[in-house]
């Protein structure tokens, strides 16, 4: 279908007038639609008012109702009321439209509180889309608020969608309570039926999560014949993928790593290049993305054991970096449960329960490794430490971080979001 039959011509001006919103189809957008028809007859230009199609919880008027609402409300301006489509689902597909017809001024009018936001149009004014195509170029091209129209309307506020929705939702609200909330935002031409009809239509899609909601496409029905499906089951038996041992996985990288870079050679060109900022094959699969996951999650956990490289003798345990990383991160070595005293380590434990001037506890068995560490978070739990470390002699400290923490040097610091692509109107 074309635009055209969505958006017929409602004059043979050079200018147009156009409102754009979705609303509630209450009075202050009924405002809306009156100051569009004014400001096109203070300027000789030809009204539109287009409907977006949003619904949703927060949009539970269907787009056909509000345009029932509006010619109801304007019924001698009832052919410049449309709903937008599929093929015009936006305001610079409406622009794009209107170029079509012909005008060569459009003022595009909207609520005070979407001026901002709607104006982008006008940066794409004349401008090629990635196509190379210019979807719209008028000798001008406004957005301005309602408020800056001659319509008798542009001192009123009038009445906001969320008390409206709120008061459906309210338990304690009464039926009265509701309708009469109702009824004063909408315009008078609507019958109190009517609007008791919209209010009951937006009570229940409130309260529906699938309103407004895409419906997915239907699943493929699955087409599998009794009998091939017995054939399949007694000639295709389950076989159990053996799981590769740690012990194998660690072997098969370091063999991997081992292999020479690849080998490029130039055409013409009798040397051989090593590409050396050339990724392995492996590196590139599923097994290398599996090796890099675990590899993440290992540095997750701390171990107690030797200080041999991770293997049969046990894991290392926390190097410079990794105590860098924690804030006030702080060790004892005379309190080394091997070789330092065990019973400054029973009264350090102690003097933490009882710091002087600060109630707060801080639990002392939290021991990694060799050395004990405690990372303190503020200034206030390192002083805690300091003063239970000095009532017992633990001797000399060592602070790793200072009261900031550092990032590894393995830190990810590359989002892993893509930037985002505009389409062609840069949206």
């Amino acid at each position: 279908m074309l635009l055209r039959e969505f958006l017929n011509r409602t004059g043979e001006g050079k200018s147009a007038v156009v409102g754009w919103g979705r609303g509630m189809g209450h009075k202050g957008h009924m405002y809306l639609a009156s100051s569009v028809i004014t400001q096109a007859k203070d300027h000789g230009a030809d009204p539109y008012f287009v409907v977006s199609r949003t619904v949703g919880k927060d949009d539970p008027i269907t787009p056909e109702e509000k345009l029932h609402i509006y010619k109801k409300v304007f019924p001698k301006h009832g052919h410049i009321f449309h709903t937008a489509t599929d093929e015009m689902p936006d305001l610079t597909r409406v622009l794009t439209q209107l170029s079509k017809h012909g005008y060569t001024d459009v003022t595009v009018v909207v609520g005070a509180d979407q001026k901002d936001a709607l104006s982008y149009v006008t940066q794409y004014n004349g401008k090629p889309n990635k196509a190379g195509e210019i979807p719209f170029s008028f000798n001008s091209l406004n957005v301005i608020a309602r408020q800056e129209t001659n319509d008798p309307s542009r001192e009123e506020e009038g009445p906001r969608a969320t008390p409206m929705r709120a008061v459906l939702t309210d338990p304690n609200a009464s039926e009265e309570e509701k309708f009469k909330t109702w009824r004063d935002s909408m315009s008078p031409e609507l019958s109190d039926d009517e609007v008791r009809d919209l209010m009951n239509k937006a009570h229940t899609r409130m309260s529906d999560p699938s309103f407004g909601k895409k419906p997915k496409a239907p699943k493929k029905d699955k087409i599998a014949g009794e009998g091939m499906m017995d054939l399949l089951a007694k000639t295709k038996k389950d076989v159990k993928k053996k799981v590769a041992s740690a012990e194998e996985m660690r072997k098969y990288f370091e063999k991997e790593k081992a292999k020479e870079p690849p080998v490029h050679k130039e055409p013409g060109d009798d040397k051989n290049v090593q590409a050396v900022h050339v990724r392995h094959a492996y590196e590139e699969s599923v097994k290398y993305a599996n090796r890099i996951i675990r590899e993440m999650r290992a540095h997750q956990f701390v171990k107690e054991g030797s200080t041999s490289k991770v293997g049969k003798g046990g894991t290392k345990s926390i190097d410079t970096e990794k105590k860098a990383a924690m804030r006030n991160a702080t060790t004892f070595p005379g309190l080394n449960m091997s070789t330092g005293s065990a019973y400054k380590n029973y009264r350090m434990g102690i003097a933490l329960a009882g710091a002087p001037d600060y109630p707060t506890k801080m639990a002392a068995d939290n021991w990694i490794g060799g050395d004990p560490l405690i990372s303190s978070y503020t200034k206030e739990e390192f002083d805690m430490v300091k003063a239970a470390a000095k009532l017992v002699g633990a001797g000399t400290i060592q602070n790793w971080s200072g009261d900031r923490s550092k990032e590894t040097a393995d830190t990810n610091k590359t989002s892993p979001v893509n930037k985002r692509k505009p389409n062609k109107y840069g949206i």
